[in-house]
């Protein structure tokens, strides 16, 4: 498990260098997230769906993960609610604050973190929980995040409803109806379905999959975009500091001890994927809806760096403990 997240790093690595020595364009960074959000991890959730047998037993363990992960998302916003009382920050800030306490990097770091966690036999299994946390995730993304991101305009919220409707949405739904109509039994019985399934997951498969090296390049290249140039410069980031404490291992460990509570209610693994999405740095979505919204993208960024940089000590320390 170490080597393989220190496999991560090299990758996140190797984006820091493109993106710090101009290697790359400057706007590669929005490209790659685009290139990742709207077509490979779509294709990663559908080909994990559809290409997986899950029993009733799965299924109902994916959906307590929905249900527990929009309950300790908005346990973590009432905290960064709580905290941001106590500092001096700006409405657009706060509000930057309090979004990444809820939203993670459950996307371009949690999915390449899980496929190495987990062993080939149940990695599978593994990436369908997180579909299900990833479901979640995008549900308050994109009804209490908008909100959030657009309170200090006073826009009506509710116009983004819309936005509940996007590929990562569309492919999830498309894989739950493939595994309703149970897809791998007919593929398993009738030759030409699975002459036409496997051209199609043969063309699939290995592009969702790039999602993971992807991911971990546009994590560098955001990293390298933050700027210290002095110690000061550092101490005035303690916001940051302190969300990213609160973000990796405070709420995660509040997670897990409440979750060792609920006994045999779900499964172990589903325990774990949710306390693992949960340990994750601060979402680069955030940056990007800030930039948006005309909303406080330098802070958003800076949060992103600080916890991505935090969570290489904390991570692995996380992943064993689930």
């Amino acid at each position: 498990m170490t080597i393989k997240i220190i496999m991560l790093g090299i990758l996140a690595f190797i984006g820091f260098i493109a993106g710090k020595t101009g290697y790359l364009p400057e706007n590669s960074g929005v490209i790659l997230s685009r290139l990742v959000v709207k077509v490979t991890a779509p294709i990663l959730i559908f080909i994990t769906l559809a290409g997986n047998k899950i029993t009733g037993k799965e299924l109902g363990n994916g959906i307590w993960i929905y249900i527990f992960g929009l309950t300790f998302m908005l346990i973590s916003f009432l905290i960064g609610h709580i905290l941001s009382k106590r500092l001096k920050m700006g409405v657009a800030t706060k509000s930057i604050f309090k979004m990444h306490f809820v939203f993670g990097n459950v996307v371009f770091l949690a999915f390449p973190l899980i496929s190495s966690v987990y062993d080939a036999a149940s990695v599978k299994l593994a990436l369908t929980y997180a579909v299900f946390y990833n479901l979640a995730n995008d549900t308050l993304l994109w009804t209490l995040g908008i909100y959030l991101v657009n309170k200090h305009k006073e826009s009506n919220w509710k116009d983004n409803l819309k936005h509940l409707i996007n590929g990562n949405t569309i492919a999830f739904t498309l894989g739950i109806i493939c595994i309703l109509i149970n897809l791998q039994n007919i593929v398993e019985h009738n030759s030409v379905v699975r002459t036409v399934y496997d051209v199609v997951f043969g063309t699939l498969k290995p592009l969702g999959e790039t999602t993971f090296t992807l991911s971990m390049l546009f994590i560098g290249l955001i990293l390298s975009e933050v700027k210290i140039k002095s110690r000061n410069d550092l101490l005035k980031r303690y916001p940051s500091v302190m969300l990213s404490i609160f973000k990796l291992l405070i709420i995660p460990f509040l997670a897990f001890f409440i979750l060792k509570l609920t006994g045999n209610f779900i499964s172990p693994m589903a325990k774990g994927i949710i306390v693992i999405q949960l340990a994750m740095p601060c979402g680069t979505i955030v940056p990007a809806l800030a930039s948006q919204y005309d909303s406080d993208y330098r802070f958003a960024t800076e949060n992103v760096f600080f916890s991505t940089i935090i969570c290489i000590i904390t991570l692995p320390f996380i992943s064993g403990l689930v």
